[in-house]
């Protein structure tokens, strides 16, 4: 995609800087307008692709599981986190006895709430990102991951400590191991 969008770049600059015309303004509008929209679409498809592997490592995508410690869904929701979110009506017990209560479009949607709350809490923590922490590169992708594993305090504990405490869960997963899996995807 950043092959693309460079080649792109190269063209319309060198349409662009070819000869002075009197449209020169109009083409310059139309050359950002365009790579707004390029750069739109490209952060958007990072997105989509971190989505879909945040839920294929914690579920295998699929929106129906439920984990030996009650987290549910495609993205292994914990009731609490549920309940924090204002979704009250959605419990372990009535997903397990009629999935549908929690159809995937709404299993989304509940994840994009979750993925702002958490950047929410992690406002004054962005200046971390682009430094290293035990070997590991802080992207804002990992931030957002390890959140959705532990928690943003947990994050900021991790963060605070440079590492020193570096919460795991039931299942022995830490905030490195997100942190250091879900760091490559394009997010700012």
């Amino acid at each position: 995609m950043r092959k693309v969008f460079l080649t792109l770049i190269f063209i319309l600059i060198t349409h662009i800087c070819s000869a002075p015309n009197i449209g020169f303004r109009l083409e310059l509008i139309r050359f950002r307008s365009i790579c707004e929209s390029v750069n739109q679409k490209y952060h958007e498809s990072e997105l989509t692709r971190f989505i879909r592997d945040l839920g294929y490592r914690e579920s295998g995508n699929n929106w129906q599981s439920v984990n030996v410690i009650g987290c549910f869904g495609e993205w292994q929701f914990d009731e609490s986190t549920l309940k924090y979110l204002g979704y009250r009506s959605i419990t372990l017990n009535r997903f397990k006895a009629n999935p549908e209560i929690f159809p995937p479009e709404l299993q989304m949607k509940v994840l994009r709430n979750l993925i702002r709350v958490n950047l929410i809490h992690l406002t004054d923590y962005e200046h971390f990102i682009g430094d290293s922490i035990n070997g590991i590169l802080i992207t804002k992708s990992g931030l957002i991951a390890a959140s959705h594993l532990g928690g943003a305090g947990s994050v900021q504990k991790f963060l605070d400590s440079r590492g020193i405490i570096n919460k795991k869960d039931v299942l022995g997963t830490s905030i490195i191991d997100y942190l250091k899996k879900f760091r490559s995807y394009d997010l700012e």
